[in-house]
């Protein structure tokens, strides 16, 4: 479904990205794990082209979308979902009208079936209840459970996560996951930058270890976690604690 090939990203004279590669298939969850600052956020950026390449391609179900305009961009966008860090709800709507905003901008849908489809979503998060509520009034877990049924709204064929949990208070971080579980159990096609090891062991098809702008490995969270073949891999997996 989504094909990396040679990506590099430079900021003036900065490479943050140095000729990335890999493939994601339907229905896979990939997990991208690394040290801070070692490119993870920029290469998702890359993926749904909130950053442009500086040299390379992003393939989607056979598009390039490095040489698309902006008008096909808009529409392939909205096959691809994604969920921010911080949530990024607009505070002065409710819950609901976060939710049903972009249906009927983008996809033109009535207000009735926008939020029909917005409800259900809730529903799928366990947050129904909240629909008339303002994103001030919920908790950093529900916030994002919001982001998530919000992206979920646009019916998206592929779901990119940034560090979904890393704004949020530990007790919070396990609703959020539990979604994301569930997500995959269905067969979303997901990338996740992420520090949840535990998540990324249990839940994913394929983790990618990142460091220094390189993807240095990628494997299956056995090998990876278990037989690292890379010292760097080595060092890092060495260096936290995975359930």
């Amino acid at each position: 479904m989504i094909k990396i090939d040679h990506i590099q990203k430079q900021f003036e004279k900065n490479e943050v990205l140095k000729d990335i590669n890999g493939e994601v298939n339907k229905g896979e969850v990939v997990c991208i794990i690394g040290p801070s600052g070692s490119g993870k956020s920029t290469l998702l950026r890359c993926i749904n082209q909130l950053e442009t390449p500086t040299s390379g391609a992003v393939w989607f179900n056979g598009k390039d979308l490095t040489k698309e305009t902006a008008q096909q961009l808009s529409t392939l966008g909205e096959s691809i979902g994604m969920v921010f860090q911080n949530f990024n709800l607009f505070p002065n709507l409710t819950v609901i009208e976060n939710l049903t905003l972009a249906p009927i901008r983008v996809k033109k849908m009535s207000q009735t079936e926008a939020k029909k489809i917005g409800m259900k979503y809730l529903t799928r998060v366990g947050l129904a209840e909240k629909a008339d509520a303002y994103p001030a009034s919920l908790s950093g877990g529900q916030q994002q459970r919001v982001a998530i049924a919000r992206a979920l709204s646009m019916n998206p064929e592929v779901m990119l996560f940034d560090e979904p949990t890393s704004a949020l208070d530990p007790e919070m971080v396990g609703e959020v996951l539990q979604v994301m579980q569930e997500l995959a159990d269905e067969k979303m096609t997901m990338i996740v930058v992420t520090h949840e090891m535990g998540f990324a062991k249990k839940v994913a098809d394929q983790v990618w270890f990142m460091d220094g702008g390189y993807l240095l490995e990628k494997d299956t969270p056995k090998e990876i976690f278990d037989h690292p073949k890379e010292e760097r891999t080595k060092d890092f997996i060495n260096k936290i604690i995975v359930d």
